[in-house]
């Protein structure tokens, strides 16, 4: 039989708790038991499991010491205050939250890009998932990286669930609003996010680069172990509930043949190539992305101002690929090969 842990589960209410459960139905983890966790005031309720009616538990009553691992898909400031005390019970923490992702101490990882940051490692431990824009360019580079990246350039489109909740809300409130010829509401939002794009999400810097930008960056050196490579970040926020979309600029230092690559993304796993050229010949966030456990990669192409430069246009399912799935392979690597 093969090796499994009891497992919790923090956060598993709100955007991520539909998804959560059918990641878990779709995949097989190593996992004993399943705890599901949440708040006190998020708690109370049942979440059906492979046939399983399962109870959310109040985190504040939660005994971290009967379970192996623990996943927090919570708001930072909840990981921050409880994965300590998840390690100190003996239980090994998987950071899906992003507040452990600029602890140079714990490992930062992509499952089946980055497995090696595991090694050598203490455990119970902390072991922390990056953004989900990190996860997509980190997988959609993987089979560039063969030829040598020397330096990227990136732009993101975000959709409003890869800020929260209340972004997803107000969009779909300013829409409604707007098509009965109202004014909008900002609420949550600083603008008008219906029919219109935000260039910042984050605060900014004395270069001008927001805090989401430098962070973005940064971890994509800690995951290439490049940490002087140039990388230049723009983030915007379009009017799109779910899903992620990037234009990535890839300077490598060898020629770019873009049918050989094309060929090396074919078989890479996790990635999926679309790129024709014809109507509808390319990826999208909703078409492709949504539901999918692969990043999505098209409009694939050498360059015209650098014949070393690549650029592609890459897509994924924010919350299901870039979050939850990156954390549960994560967990399962971590069981097997670790714990």
């Amino acid at each position: 039989m093969s090796k499994t842990c009891d497992v919790a589960i923090v956060g598993v209410t709100g955007m991520i708790g539909d998804v959560l459960i059918n990641v878990l139905e779709d995949h097989e983890f190593p996992i004993g038991r399943l705890y599901l966790v949440d708040e006190e005031a998020s708690a109370g309720g049942r979440l059906m499991y492979k046939g399983q009616s399962l109870r959310v538990e109040p985190l504040e009553r939660f005994d971290f010491s009967s379970v192996r691992v623990a996943v927090f898909f919570c708001a930072e400031s909840v990981t921050a205050a409880w994965a300590p005390r998840a390690v100190e019970a003996g239980c090994s923490v998987i950071d899906g939250s992003g507040h452990f992702r600029a602890d140079t101490s714990v490992p930062l990882m992509v499952a089946g890009a980055n497995p090696q940051v595991l090694e050598g490692r203490t455990w119970p431990g902390i072991v922390a998932c990056p953004d989900s824009q990190v996860v997509q360019t980190v997988l959609a580079l993987r089979a560039v990286a063969g030829s040598g990246i020397e330096a990227l350039s990136i732009a993101t489109y975000q959709s409003m669930s890869t800020r929260d909740l209340d972004a997803v809300e107000g969009l779909a409130l300013q829409t409604g609003r707007l098509l009965n010829g109202q004014p909008p509401e900002t609420g949550a939002l600083e603008k008008q996010a219906a029919f219109n794009l935000i260039p910042r999400t984050g605060d900014v810097d004395e270069l001008g680069y927001t805090s989401d930008e430098v962070r973005l960056a940064d971890d994509l050196r800690r995951i290439f172990e490049a940490p002087n490579m140039p990388i230049s970040v723009t983030c915007v926020l379009v009017p799109v509930f779910y899903g992620n979309a990037a234009v990535v600029h890839a300077k490598t230092t060898e020629l770019v043949d873009v049918k050989r690559l094309a060929g090396l993304i074919r078989k890479a796993p996790g990635v999926k190539l679309l790129d024709k050229p014809a109507p509808g010949g390319y990826p999208t966030p909703v078409s492709e992305a949504t539901g999918s456990d692969s990043v999505w990669i098209g409009r694939l192409r050498q360059d015209l101002l650098d014949p070393a430069g690549l650029n592609m246009w890459i897509v994924s399912d924010n919350l299901r690929k870039g979050v939850v799935l990156n954390s549960l392979q994560t967990l399962d690597l971590l069981i097997k090969d670790y714990l």
